[in-house]
């Protein structure tokens, strides 16, 4: 069963309509807070981002993005993939001003937070997109049936 499947025969009620009605299943999956937002303060050039923290989720997309849906279903691909998050590495730029970059990469770096290598990240980035398209694709989905599983079941028949 894909990740996508499984998430949708876990959806309740009308949960499995849109993106963000997927947000309930997958906080009541991992048994945590997940909250999504607009957010304007997003480094220029990137559409959504997940911060996982201690004891919640969080998912912001930037407010010019075409698809906020899409987006967001990019971010949840992260989560339900079993994704680490963004390196450390990789959140401070996308978090700090541009000017402070080399300073926190150098830092890190001293304190042994050196990231992973590129192919790894790209990688975990295609994962997410294609979960984002399974999942897009199945929502706005063949036969439209009110059932996420009865959904579900169709769309893998397909």
């Amino acid at each position: 069963m894909s990740e996508v499947s499984r998430l949708l025969a876990h959806a309740r009620g009308n949960e499995s309509a849109s993106v963000f009605g997927l947000v309930r299943t997958v906080e009541r999956m991992r048994g945590r807070p997940l909250t999504v937002r607009e957010s304007a303060e997003l480094a220029p050039g990137t559409f959504g981002l997940w911060r996982n923290g201690h004891d919640r989720d969080e998912v912001l997309y930037a407010p010019w993005v075409a698809a906020p849906d899409r987006t967001v279903a990019h971010e949840l691909g992260h989560i339900v993939l079993g994704h680490h998050g963004l390196p450390v590495e990789e959140a401070a730029r996308h978090t700090l001003p541009s000017e402070w970059h080399d300073m926190a990469s150098f830092m890190l770096r001293q304190c042994g937070q050196d990231s992973g290598g590129d192919e790894d990240l790209l990688q975990l980035e295609r994962d997410a997109e294609g979960f984002a398209s399974e999942l897009c694709r199945r929502i706005s989905g063949v036969g439209r049936a009110r059932s996420a599983r009865i959904r579900s079941h169709f769309n893998e028949i397909l």
